[in-house]
């Protein structure tokens, strides 16, 4: 029974787990009893998973009380516990959803999956089952769209007595599902920017001198950098930051940029992630910036070049169809996560530049009273709930703070707070502090008071005189994208509004980066026919404007 559950388990780390366990391991303090119903219940150590009088009645109950309204197929439910199966089951039969189990005690779903069989089920595809709560919220950051249901569901004896590992699961899943509400507004309100900034960029670097982010790998080692964000206590620690300017490589946000220029403070780094109008932080510095050297996205705004840096470094992101496709023809791109922020790119950019510590001032991800920037900028209300930035209504919420209580912030704050975290657990990296001492707790970062650092002086000037300049290979890469555009005409010379043409359309990394969110939407809607017409003419649409930006270019 177990190697036959075993085979259809999309899970390979799960599986290795599991076959690391022994039979006798799984028996341990395993008994089960017969309900008044007459089913099986499974209990550990004397306590029962499933209810006493009738697990399966019990089970269609809490399901029919937590799951309201229709559940479609790329709808998710999560389940807390396996039980004997009965959860599974009746979700299985009942829903058409994706379902991912999370139970949580290795040695018991061994158990299960050596005594029932659920082969059925994980064979299905539609099952992802695991103990590891970072397997869980990682696959459902991979397949969660925005507006799928997410639903939570659970055995009500195994979560009274394992609750601290059921709420702790549910934050996970709530902000997770933020997380992603955040980059798929992002999305929407980017993705055509992006594409416009991605090319006009290549053509930059192609005619200007541009630098690989990677060329800058492990040149700090040894080294402490201070990545400076344009939060509050970056005005708190600006007196001890001007105090140990020689022990310190900093890298800024560009936002942050103008406030260390006004307090004598030229960075060794600006990192740029602006979308747009980058002129509205770095515009008049250009005289000052010639000694600062700048990292910036593919995706950013191509004013960075006319800002008079020293030298420019580009990162190319894993998440960017465009940098994927140009990887192809460009085996020299490695490529870099940003985690959405120029504060996140300033971090990974720090971790494989070598440095030893890094400290955060100003990546407060939070309010001081009413102050939300170093510059005294403060908090714009609509109401209680919500605040305007830049035109624009943003929720209001509570996030854990450095002190240990509540601290108020935004709510795409609060998403990357959980960026900063994943980013930081993925990177193995342990020496990060952050000097706010008021702003956002965040997972793996270590909240110290400026005067407390042990700093080495004074830091080692390292040359960048050695570095070559690259240029991208684009002939071919676009007579690839040429060909994947013709594909889409020829399915839209049909009139047919389908999988295929959607499918189409992914294959083309320029036409799909324009059309992210009408991809998006289309899935989660099931491609209904009534939308066939719309979405026809946004794909006529997105081949216009990517063929005229590549004319403007000159990279056709």
């Amino acid at each position: 029974m177990f190697e036959k559950n075993l085979e259809y388990i999309d899970n390979i780390a799960l599986k290795r787990r599991l076959q690391r366990v022994s039979p006798t391991e799984s028996k341990a303090g395993i008994s089960y009893c017969m309900s008044q119903s007459n089913d099986y219940v499974l209990l550990k150590h004397d306590v029962p998973s499933d209810d006493l009088n009738n697990p399966r009645e019990a089970v269609r109950k809490m399901l029919a009380h937590n799951i309201k309204g229709e559940m479609k197929p790329n709808d998710i439910i999560i389940t807390f516990g396996i039980g004997l199966g009965y959860l599974l089951d009746e979700a299985y039969n009942k829903y058409p959803s994706r379902i991912y189990v999370y139970e949580p005690d290795l040695d018991l779903l061994h158990f299960v999956l050596g005594n029932i069989d659920i082969s059925e089920h994980l064979s299905s595809g539609r099952v992802y089952i695991t103990n590891d709560l970072e397997e869980l919220i990682a696959k459902l950051s991979q397949t969660y769209i925005t507006k799928d249901k997410v639903e939570i569901v659970y055995l009500q004896n195994y979560a009274i007595v394992r609750n601290k590992e059921m709420l702790m699961m549910t934050q996970r899943v709530f902000d997770t599902c933020q997380s992603k509400i955040v980059d798929v507004n992002t999305i929407s309100k980017f993705s055509e920017v992006w594409l416009n900034n991605a090319l006009d960029n290549i053509a930059m670097i192609n005619s200007k001198e541009a630098y690989l982010l990677s060329s800058l790998d492990g040149k700090y080692a040894g080294q402490t950098a201070l990545i400076a964000g344009a939060g509050p206590s970056l005005a708190d620690n600006i007196s001890y930051i001007q105090a140990n300017r020689n022990k310190l490589i900093i890298l800024a946000v560009n936002k942050a940029v103008k406030f260390l220029l006004q307090n004598g403070i030229t960075p060794d780094f600006v990192v740029a992630l602006d979308a747009r109008n980058m002129n509205a932080t770095l515009g008049g510095l250009e005289n000052q910036l010639g000694r600062a050297n700048c990292i910036f996205d593919i995706r950013t705004d191509k004013e960075v070049f006319s800002k008079g840096f020293r030298k420019l470094f580009v990162s190319f992101a894993a998440t960017d169809n465009i940098s994927k496709k140009l990887a192809d023809y460009n085996n020299f791109i490695s490529f870099n996560e940003t985690g959405g922020t120029a504060s996140t790119l300033a971090m990974l950019s720090a971790i494989r530049m070598g440095f030893s510590k890094i400290v955060f001032a100003g990546i407060d991800l939070a309010f001081k009273g009413n102050e939300i920037y170093a510059s005294g900028e403060t908090l714009k209300r609509v109401s209680q709930e919500e605040m305007l930035v830049d035109g624009t209504k943003k929720n209001i919420v509570q996030v854990h703070s450095v002190t240990g209580g509540m601290v108020y912030s935004r709510e795409d704050y609060k998403a990357f707070v959980e960026h900063f975290s994943t980013l930081i657990k993925e990177s193995g990296y342990s020496e990060i502090y952050n000097v706010s001492s008021f702003g956002a707790a965040i997972d793996g970062v270590k909240s110290v008071k400026f005067e407390s650092l042990q700093l080495i002086a004074p830091a080692v000037n390292v040359t960048l005189d050695n570095i070559m300049p690259f240029k991208l290979n684009v002939k071919e890469c676009m007579q690839e994208e040429f060909a994947n555009i013709n594909n889409i005409i020829t399915y839209l010379s049909k009139g047919v509004f389908s999988a295929a043409l959607i499918s189409s359309i992914v294959k083309s990394a320029l036409v799909y980066q324009y059309m992210q969110a009408d991809i998006v939407t289309a899935l989660q809607r099931n491609l209904e026919p009534q939308m066939a017409e719309e979405f026809i003419e946004k794909t006529k649409l997105a081949i216009k404007s990517v063929v005229e930006i590549l004319q403007r270019n000159k990279l056709i």
